[in-house]
């Protein structure tokens, strides 16, 4: 069932209940004033009753202003019947009903033909000369009647024409409701599924359609970023690794059909444990950038130490590259506030983040000096290393953190480009930001991680 249909269904539903409610409203207030003003009628004719033990003459004269079906009893002493009018008797008088008219006045109802609804009457008690006597008076209320039944028939052919046109109208307006996500569906074709450059036009403006389209849009942006990025990197990692198992293939095929010497062998050996190394690498470097992939941000709730984490990484850097300086400034700021600073997260991985880049500053400024800086401001904690690289060219900046992407001036300098991307994801789950800018001579990384700060920590 379409969204236009049960707009139309629950608002036709919806009016007609309402319409319903409001006419058994009007019915019942019409029938009870109708109920009420007869038995008013009714009660006039029964104290009438009086007047017959007064003056008769009058009596009979009132007699002649009758309802319709009218009969009027008089009973006395001992339920003994006094009077009766010429009207048609068919209502059989109950002591239990002249016990109760004695004490209170008393309406009721029964059923009588040929009428197809109940006669009504009243039982009510009067005195004279000391004696108690009980008037019954019975008629049918045929104006009454027949005016209930034309507001009923009024009502309920009111309520289906009303329906009708309900049931028109909501179709009418869900139709147009609906027009513009019909103009988007339309749009949609099931040939083009995999064509991400594709896009939602909408024609309405500021509404919910528009709204969705944008958020179509903004998600096939991402999806076709996606799709470009995976195809490069299937691309180029396949390259990568494919690149260095030929060679090592190579090297052994030659040992195995020339190397007749044990030096040779070893030679060989040792160029093609060294193609393994980077083949390693690069699977080492894939399966650290598949499991960052699948962590997320709720999980890095530990409390890190972010001075012990820096000093510790630049600890393992040196052992690992000695030759390299690395500068570390810590601000003024942060040295005061450092022990009431704190940043949730895990320390393997900003320290994974940190080794990245110092590493690629390493490599790519050919050792030279590279500065860290620890400061704090009003949205976090910052961290920057600045290099005196080749620098990475403007054009490529925004592509530096997609995997295997690296730059065009890298030349033989060894990498695989996929340290800033994992350094990226990691950040990211920290919910923090990684920016990089660049120009000859000198490149600078910056990350920022947000900070809670707690007053009474020691």
């Amino acid at each position: 069932m379409s969204i236009k249909q049960r707009i139309t269904i629950w608002f036709g539903a919806l009016v007609a209940s309402l319409l319903l409610l409001f006419s058994i409203f009007i019915y019942q207030t019409t029938e009870s004033y109708r109920k009420t003003l007869f038995q008013n009628r009714l009660q006039r004719r029964a104290v009438a009753g009086v007047l017959y033990f007064q003056n008769r003459s009058e009596f009979h004269r009132s007699s002649y202003l009758t309802l319709p079906d009218q009969h009027e009893t008089i009973v006395g002493d001992g339920n003994r019947v006094i009077y009766k009018s010429s009207g048609p008797d068919d209502f059989k008088l109950k002591a239990g009903l002249l016990s109760q008219a004695r004490q209170k006045e008393t309406y009721f109802e029964y059923d009588a033909t040929p009428w197809n609804a109940p006669k009504e009457g009243v039982a009510l008690s009067f005195e004279f000369d000391g004696k108690k006597y009980v008037s019954v008076v019975t008629a049918y209320d045929l104006t009454g009647r027949q005016a209930s039944q034309s507001l009923l028939f009024i009502l309920l052919i009111g309520n289906i024409v009303m329906l009708g046109i309900v049931a028109f109208a909501g179709f009418w307006f869900a139709r147009r409701s609906m027009r513009p996500f019909d103009q988007l569906i339309n749009q949609m074709n099931p040939s083009a599924a995999n064509d991400f450059s594709f896009r939602l036009q909408s024609t309405s403006k500021d509404d919910e359609a528009t709204y969705l389209a944008n958020a179509f849009n903004g998600l096939l942006e991402r999806l076709q970023g996606l799709a470009d990025s995976q195809e490069h990197f299937v691309a180029y990692a396949s390259h990568e690794i494919r690149t260095p198992l030929t060679v090592v293939k190579g090297i052994l095929e030659t040992s195995i059909a020339y190397d007749n010497q044990l030096d040779d062998i070893r030679t060989s050996m040792e160029k093609a444990l060294y193609r393994l190394e980077d083949a390693i690498t690069l699977a080492n470097s894939l399966l650290q950038l598949a499991e960052v992939e699948g962590l997320q941000s709720v999980k890095m709730q530990h409390d890190v130490n972010i001075v012990d984490t820096i000093l510790d990484t630049i600890s393992y850097f040196g052992e690992k590259h000695p030759d390299q300086q690395i500068e570390l400034t810590l601000s003024d700021i942060f040295t005061e506030k450092s022990q009431t600073t704190h940043v949730m997260g895990s320390s393997v991985l900003l320290r994974t983040v940190l080794i990245n880049i110092l590493d690629n500053a390493s490599k790519y400024s050919g050792k030279k000096p590279v500065s860290l800086e620890v400061d704090l401001d009003e949205l976090g904690l910052l961290i920057k290393v600045t290099d005196q690289g080749m620098g990475i060219p403007q054009d490529q900046l925004a592509e530096v953190f997609m995997p295997m992407m690296r730059a065009n001036n890298v030349g033989k300098v060894p990498g695989f480009g996929l340290g800033l991307t994992i350094a990226k994801k990691i950040i990211d789950i920290h919910q923090g930001e990684l920016q990089i800018t660049s120009q000859p001579n000198l490149t600078q990384v910056c990350i920022r991680l947000p900070i809670k700060t707690f007053e009474g920590s020691l």
